[in-house]
């Protein structure tokens, strides 16, 4: 299951450090050239460089969707390089959310491409969950983004709705022990705090640290202290040197636990 996976991952790198592998275009050297197969090589080569210190990785679909079918070929062979050389899991960024029909087919697709977590959202309520739960996949549940607009849907109501959102994945997680965690930005840490407080046994994953200005220790204080995997990937994809910068990365984010 994922949560051994990375418990395993981290054990072994001594990191809770979720590289994001988001090949943006811009940031893909002119040596790999400008095709899928050069992205594919890329993030390949981004894999490697980043194993020793990564807990674990997280692919957002819409970057390997921009290549249309070998986009989508390339995110497979990624899987499979993670599983064997860097030996841990993948998490699919897709937020998905549907009814329980098609969430169904999403599993699937999950299940097909061999991912061991995904994220989704909840406004179709648990329907979009069960389908990803029933295939034994790892749900991250979108609970507290890390962009700003996302406050004016999910700080709406009393008790806001991202502590609603919070008790459905909590009563998620008692059904599928071991199966449902969060995503908490680091963008917030007084409502993050509050997340925590609503349901302290679920583990997080965090994003937002870095350019969209979240701080590492803010959000570690108000964190389980169980599995959080803090989400980088401009700072180290965007890096000089990848494997200096997730090196760098994953000290911080153990020091920050340390004191939280």
């Amino acid at each position: 299951m994922f949560a051994e996976l990375v418990e395993r991952s981290a054990a072994r790198s001594g990191s809770w450090l979720c590289v994001g592998l988001d090949p943006r275009p811009e940031q893909i050297p002119a040596s790999f050239g400008s095709t899928a197969h050069g992205m594919l090589r890329y993030v390949q080569w981004l894999v490697g460089e980043t194993a020793p210190w990564a807990a674990a990785y997280k692919a957002n679909l819409a970057f390997y969707l921009r290549w249309g079918p070998p986009g989508l070929r390339a995110l497979q062979r990624i899987v499979e390089c993670i599983h064997a050389e860097a030996e841990g899991p993948l998490i699919l960024d897709a937020k998905w959310g549907d009814i329980s029909s098609t969430a169904a087919a999403y599993a699937a697709a999950a299940e097909r491409l061999g991912v061991d977590a995904v994220t989704c959202s909840v406004y179709m309520g648990e329907d979009a969950v069960t389908p990803l739960l029933a295939k034994g996949l790892f749900a991250f549940v979108l609970t507290l983004p890390s962009n700003p607009s996302s406050q004016e849907v999910v700080d709406h109501g009393h008790p806001p709705l991202y502590l609603k959102v919070t008790e459905l994945a909590a009563r998620l997680e008692r059904e599928r022990p071991g199966q449902v965690g969060l995503v908490v930005g680091a963008t917030r840490p007084t409502a993050a705090g509050e997340v925590h407080r609503a349901a302290p046994h679920l583990p997080w994953l965090v994003p937002g640290v870095g350019p969209q200005g979240g701080q590492l220790a803010q959000v570690l204080e108000a964190a389980p202290s169980h599995v959080s995997l803090v989400n980088m990937s401009r700072a180290v994809a965007g890096a000089a040197d990848p494997a200096v910068a997730a090196r760098q990365l994953a000290q911080q984010i153990r020091a920050a636990r340390e004191r939280a």
